[in-house]
């Protein structure tokens, strides 16, 4: 028997009784996951349309003949489905209506009518540059007639899966003859997935340890990049392996003890799933992967998916707006099977890491730092993917504006320190400041209870009504505290008038808190709040206050500016350890 191994382009061939320039062409194939069928051949570019009839057996009504549209793209590797029929296919879990299209690759699987009639897409190396799947079908009984019960004695986990992908599982079965530890290599890209309460995707694969030394690693940007350039992937085949060291070093890690995970903080679609699969079995070592679809404990940078890694947590929900958020409540025992995870020699790497502009030639600046502040967060080592995949130097950074332990907590209250809360006598306060600088806890703490009538557009709704509130208030001879932002001299005119007309002194409390520290402040007010009347708070409400924003001064006609210093205050331990971390 004549055997060779040929490699092209990282692909496996096995030549025996042929010669190897046969294998030059691609086929594409639908698998029926019940056997019920003989493969369906997908041609390249060609539009194939399925459904109810005798090729796939399918006797529903419910499906239409034309159920769903396939075409493959043979240079992509991709089968592009389109859904024809009024009921719904799905794919990854994604119901797909009437026009909808969805981007498959190799493995990835549909259902052609709701959850029934399952296919996978197969691509494979044709024996034949034809194109159709009679030729190759009697090419490939050769191979499983000339192969050999010896022949995986030298063959490589990669090896196999390439096997598999040409000849099928009952192949490999043979070839490893009882083998476990190459039949687990093999099966590295299964595994199981697990939803933590909607807020939290975990897919561990095959064979994945507990081990005390953690290798923590973004994805985007750090493990893969897309292949068409964009910055964002248009389908979930459109990624590539960025650096061709990353495969082999993360063996390395695995073989060196670590335990490996990848971080993703953001789920564009349930087909995305199908992409992880994809990923891992590409990676061929065993990995945890933990996707965060929401705003919430698990997402970068706070640390909920690294303690969800290593802790077993006890968990509230706050459900009373559109977006639910996460909040611990009592970490109740260890997991990682019992193996404490040692923080020195574990580490994470990402490329949102803070560097400016330019920080290698033609590169862009980082699009933030949350993956440094990730690390930092949990006190591990941290590393950009050039640093720890090609060696490269660190390049300069910037940490977040707003760090959340530099927080002065022995400041005064208030500047000048003299000034005080209250007056003896009737009078307005205008506050001014971002949302979430601390206003209205200001006015909880100091000002309501001494009998402040506190008049807010979160109350009342319109500037209309909180002008004719305040004015009210003073007819009857109460001080009043308008709780707005009052950014500009126009709004805080109104006011300044109200006080005019009633003779009475006018004060600004100016909220001394930047722009990130009262996002920092709005991150975790979203995450904990769960008082049914809180209202969501959107970056662009920071955003148009610092454009419209005009410093007060006494000329408008206060008579004196006092700014309030923010000094933190938290009901519970488990509200300042969450506070303290950095959140961008």
């Amino acid at each position: 028997m004549e055997k060779e191994r040929h490699w092209k382009r990282g692909t496996l061939f096995l030549r025996i009784n042929f010669d190897v320039n046969d294998l030059h062409a691609m086929d594409c194939s639908i698998i029926c996951c019940n056997k019920s069928h003989d493969p369906i051949f997908l041609p390249n570019g060609v539009n194939v349309s399925l459904g109810r009839g005798p090729l796939t057996r399918i006797t529903d009504k419910k499906c239409s003949r034309k159920q769903v549209q396939l075409k493959a793209n043979y240079a992509k590797k991709e089968v592009k489905i389109t859904q024809l029929g009024k009921n719904g296919s799905s794919v990854g879990g994604q119901t797909l209506n009437k026009g909808d299209s969805v981007y498959v690759g190799p493995g990835g699987t549909f259902y052609i009518l709701g959850k029934n009639y399952q296919y996978f897409v197969h691509f494979s190396t044709s024996l034949s540059g034809k194109g159709n799947d009679t030729e190759p079908k009697a090419k490939r009984a050769r191979y499983h007639d000339n192969l050999s019960d010896s022949d995986g004695d030298n063959l490589t986990p990669e090896d196999l899966e390439d096997i598999e992908r040409e000849f099928g599982g009952e192949m490999v079965g043979k070839i490893l003859k009882g083998n476990k530890h190459q039949d687990l290599c093999r099966n590295l890209c299964e595994g199981t997935w697990e939803d933590v309460e909607d807020k939290l995707l975990i897919f561990t694969s095959e064979g994945i340890m507990s081990r005390s030394k953690v290798a923590g690693f973004d994805l985007d940007g750090t493990l893969i990049a897309t292949k068409s350039g964009k910055v964002f992937s248009p389908s979930i085949t459109d990624w590539r392996i960025l650096y061709p060291e990353i495969i082999l070093t993360l063996k390395e890690l695995w073989n060196g003890g670590f335990k490996l995970y990848i971080q993703k903080k953001q789920l564009s679609t349930a087909a995305l799933k199908s992409k992880i699969e994809n990923v891992v079995a590409q990676l061929k070592i065993p990995i945890q992967v933990f996707v965060a679809p929401g705003l919430n404990i698990y997402r970068k940078p706070v640390i909920g998916m690294w303690k969800h890694l290593v802790e077993q947590v006890d968990a509230t929900f706050c459900s009373n707006r559109k977006h639910s958020f996460n909040v611990i409540l009592e970490i109740t025992k260890q997991t990682n099977d019992g193996v404490p995870v040692d923080l020195k020699q574990s580490f994470f790497v990402g490329d949102a890491a803070g560097r400016a502009e330019n920080w290698a030639p033609g590169k862009r600046k980082d699009f933030s730092c949350s993956d440094r502040t990730f690390a930092a967060n949990i006190g591990i080592d941290f590393f950009t993917p050039e640093e720890f995949f090609l060696k490269q130097n660190p390049a300069p950074f910037e940490w977040p504006k707003f760090i959340p332990n530099n927080l002065n907590h022995n400041a005064p209250l208030l500047n000048p320190p003299n000034a005080k809360p209250l007056s003896e006598i009737q009078e307005v306060i205008v506050l001014v400041g971002y949302p979430a600088s601390g206003k209205t806890t200001f006015v909880r703490n100091h000002l309501a209870p001494q009998g402040y009538v506190h008049v807010s557009r979160d109350h009342l709704g319109t500037w209309q009504k909180c002008v004719s509130a305040c004015q009210e208030a003073l007819l009857f001879g109460k001080s009043v505290v308008i709780d707005n932002t009052s950014p500009t001299k126009e709004v805080r005119r109104r006011y300044i008038d109200c006080a005019k007309q009633a003779k009475i002194q006018i004060r600004c409390f100016l909220f001394d808190v930047s722009l990130e520290h009262a996002l920092h402040n709005n991150k975790v007010r979203e995450m904990t709040n769960k008082e049914a009347s809180y209202k969501h708070v959107g970056y662009s409400a920071f955003v148009k206050y610092k454009s419209s924003y005009e410093e007060p001064a006494c000329n408008e006609g206060f008579n004196e500016i006092v700014k309030v210093n923010f000094l933190p205050k938290f009901k519970d331990e488990k509200t300042k350890y969450l506070y303290m971390q950095f959140l961008y």
